[in-house]
């Protein structure tokens, strides 16, 4: 039994999908199955089901897939610290980004890192927004970028960024040579929003503004990507609310323009107290980013 056959499995017992966990893991589908194969001869034990279309875990699976997390974790912890018992702090950690958009203020911690603290490897897994609290929960990651907030009182937070959340419109929409217009001017539009299932907070944004407004949006199309969303709007189909970082994905048929009354979005850095000094020494680097 090796290490990358507990963490194949463990990523499959959380993604429920061979394809998910291959792409976590950087490694091919059948890579990955045929890992989990030789675990389950050396083991003797049936983990997954096969006789579904979705993944399932047997109930010898579930029971192993909790040792293989706490075993992963100690296993990264102890070797951590004993790499910064010699005097230079070397190590790994994992970061679990937003797969939904390009996000600059964990780019701008990574290249801090990678410039003052080398000895230190950071990993990088991409999740969908809704998905993030739940990786940090087991221990899939160390830090997260959310929106959202800590769930327990063993974990710690630091507000990294906020954005702007703005009106898309199409390039030659009667408001799109505005530096910032109001919600209210959006009344009678047709809106388009991205699937709950990818961003429950964006998703929400529209309603909520349209009843801080008094207003009952028409709200006529869910998306299940970004970039299927800024599509709609750029074949005229709607219009859409979304932060600016976002922006990356914009193209020249739509504008982004600043919402004035819309709340700002927040961002945070989110991660489990340790004693971990990888950990510790992340945290102070992102506190001094942001003073």
């Amino acid at each position: 039994m090796t290490i990358d056959q507990l963490e194949h499995f463990y990523a499959l017992s959380q993604c429920k999908n061979y394809t998910l966990a291959a792409n976590q893991l950087y490694i091919s589908q059948p890579a990955l199955s045929k890992s989990i194969q030789a675990l389950e001869k050396e083991l003797h034990l049936d983990l997954v089901h096969r006789n579904t279309r979705t993944v399932t875990l047997t109930a010898e699976g579930i029971a192993f897939a909790d040792t293989c997390r706490t075993l992963l974790h100690t296993l990264r912890h102890g070797i951590n610290n004993a790499k910064s018992a010699s005097g230079t702090l070397n190590g790994r950690v994992v970061f679990g980004l937003p797969s939904d958009h390009y996000d600059a203020a964990a780019i701008r911690l990574l290249s801090l890192l990678n410039k003052k603290q080398p000895g230190i490897r950071a990993d990088l897994k991409f999740f969908p927004p809704n998905g993030l609290l739940r990786a940090l929960d087991n221990d899939t990651v160390d830090f997260i970028f959310s929106c959202d907030w800590p769930r327990s009182e063993n974990l710690a937070f630091l507000r990294v960024c906020e954005s702007t959340n703005c009106a898309v419109l199409p390039k030659d929409h009667r408001l799109a040579e505005r530096d910032e217009i109001s919600f209210t001017e959006l009344k009678n539009e047709n809106f388009l929003a991205i699937s709950y299932m990818v961003s429950g907070r964006e998703h929400d944004l529209i309603i909520e503004l349209a009843r801080e407004a008094g207003l009952s949006p028409n709200l006529n199309y869910e998306a299940n990507s970004f970039p299927e969303l800024l599509m709609m709007v750029a074949a005229k189909r709607g219009v859409t609310v979304l932060a600016d970082e976002h922006k990356a994905l914009q193209t020249d048929a739509v504008v982004f323009v600043p919402l004035k009354d819309a709340p700002r979005k927040e961002e945070n850095l989110i991660w489990k107290k340790s004693d971990n000094p990888c950990i510790s020494a992340v945290a102070e680097l992102a506190a001094k980013q942001t003073v």
